[in-house]
């Protein structure tokens, strides 16, 4: 059974939702775990960062796992991780399945609304909806979408102009 946050691969290889991260994020440029950490924090606003006994265990697995590599340099020892093209073919993997990602983000979603109720449903949320719809249509659908986003943009426009006049 696959946790809500992680991504199999068309192959059945499952990864953490940090696990990901932190390829994409070394597929970037090489960091070091503490630049990792700070990342994670300005990403998530603070919000969530993970702890060095969550972090450098997973650096150390994926570098034992030949998709990235360590390299100490400098007077401190700071260890610098980079991806390899074994890490870098698994983050495509996992890129290709983004359809589990909206469907992740569905079910937290319905999660959330058992907890706190439909009427707690936010507008960025839907924005969120909007967007992964967006993301799955077929390319011959693209203008059809674009003419409704228009309209919708109009109509939204139409609310802020009314709120002004009153």
């Amino acid at each position: 059974m696959r946790g809500i946050l992680q991504y199999t691969t068309e192959e059945g290889h499952t990864r953490s939702l940090i696990s990901l991260y932190v390829l994409h994020s070394l597929h970037c440029k090489p960091k070091t775990g503490y630049d990792l950490l700070k990342e994670i924090e300005e990403v998530t606003g603070g919000a969530w960062v993970p702890s060095k006994g969550t972090l450098y265990p997973l650096l150390h697995s994926l570098a034992g796992e030949g998709l990235i590599t360590e390299e100490d340099t400098g007077l401190r020892a700071k260890t610098i991780y980079t991806l390899t093209d074994a890490g870098e073919e698994v983050l495509t993997a996992i890129k290709a399945c983004r359809h589990q990602s909206g469907e992740q983000l569905l079910l937290l979603k319905t999660l959330h609304t058992r907890i706190f109720g439909e009427e707690r449903a936010s507008l960025r949320e839907m924005m969120w909806e909007i967007r992964e719809s967006i993301h799955t249509l077929p390319a011959e659908k693209h203008e059809e979408a674009l003419e409704i986003l228009r309209e919708c943009t109009k109509r939204l426009g139409g609310l802020g102009e009314k709120g002004r006049s009153e």
